[in-house]
């Protein structure tokens, strides 16, 4: 079995988002080859922000083959968080997870990843202005100067000073591409993006504009066109094609007043050389079991399974948080890949 390439990414900024993951394994490559039979990763798809709650979902590809599954925070006052996503495909032997990303789509071929990454500016100690050398820090992550990236924020709290930026980016499936910065994948120096939609024929990406209110569920009211090839942007999408909108999952919402009953959950199927299986969520534990009894089970661990690829790889799955802090969710959404 070829190595599974496996890029994590997320990056801590202290005067731009507080996020709370680290760039230590920002954009690197897992190259020490795969697990002993069948071995188990977890992955926890959000390790940056959170919020008062979190909804949750997640997109299948056609085949079956390829999930992306997102976790989306909202604050005490329903104004934007940044969210996270993972993306798991088997036939292309690649998993990435992202956080700081305020959207984020695939393309109709399954084969690139466009998405919307964060950047906050939070206030200084009087809470009036953007800390020292935050437009700073913002420009050369980024690459856009400081004077686009002022006239291109909007407000992302109602409470305290922020401005927030989305700048857009695109994954190569199977690549391992990154920014200098540790940003994954190509990050276009644009200022523009809140939300991100690939047109139909997956030439181009459709950058929403900012958000008329500081909330986090709000909609873009009109979009400019990124050609992802040579980088050029057109104020309208071509008028041969049109914005993809995929019908995306919607799973449990994380919120410590909502109970989650995490004792079992509909059993899932894969299909492993040949061999059926079935993915059992009983007593907060999840198996692998195979419809061949000499087989043995395979306990992949705790939680309940949400959704699974055709091959069983990979399984999204809440499971008990490690550690929750005050008013936060006891449980989070993970990822089992299962190595054979």
């Amino acid at each position: 079995m070829t190595n599974l390439r496996v890029v994590a990414a997320g990056i801590a900024i202290s005067s731009i988002a507080a996020c709370r993951s680290t760039a230590d394994d920002a954009g690197k490559v897992d190259t020490a080859g795969p697990p002993a039979a069948s071995a188990v990763a977890k992955t926890i798809v959000n390790t940056g922000t959170l919020g008062m709650a979190a909804k949750t979902r997640w997109l299948m590809s056609r085949d079956k083959t390829a999930f992306i599954a997102v976790v989306d925070p909202v604050g005490v006052e329903a104004e934007p968080v940044p969210n996270a996503f993972f993306f798991g495909s088997e036939a292309q032997n690649f998993q990435i997870r992202v956080d700081s990303v305020w959207d984020v789509a695939v393309s109709p071929a399954w084969d690139r990843i466009a998405y919307s990454r964060a950047f906050i500016i939070r206030g200084s100690e009087s809470d009036t202005s953007a800390a020292p050398g935050a437009w700073n820090n913002a420009a050369q992550l980024s690459g856009i100067d400081t004077a686009t990236l002022r006239t291109s924020s909007f407000a992302s709290s109602g409470m305290s000073y922020a401005r927030a930026v989305a700048v857009p980016g695109v994954i190569r499936v199977g690549g391992s591409e990154s920014s200098p910065s540790g940003v994954p994948g190509k990050l276009y120096p644009i200022a523009r993006g809140w939300r991100v939609r690939w047109t139909s024929d997956g030439r181009a990406i459709g950058l929403g504009n900012n958000p008329a209110r500081a909330q986090d569920d709000e909609f873009s009211q009109s979009w400019a066109s990124l050609d992802p090839s040579s980088g050029s942007i057109s104020t309208s999408i071509p008028g041969d094609t049109k914005l993809e909108q995929p019908k995306w999952t919607e799973g449990p919402t994380l919120d410590v007043s909502i109970p989650i009953d995490m004792t079992k959950a509909p059993k899932l199927f894969a299909k492993i050389g040949g061999v059926n299986y079935t993915i059992e969520s009983e007593r907060e534990v999840i198996t692998l079991r195979a419809s061949d009894a000499a087989t043995p089970a395979v306990v992949v661990g705790p939680g309940i399974a949400l959704t699974a690829t055709a091959g069983g790889r990979y399984i999204l799955a809440l499971a008990p948080r490690m550690r929750s802090g005050e008013g936060e969710s006891p449980v989070e959404l993970v990822v089992y890949s299962v190595s054979r």
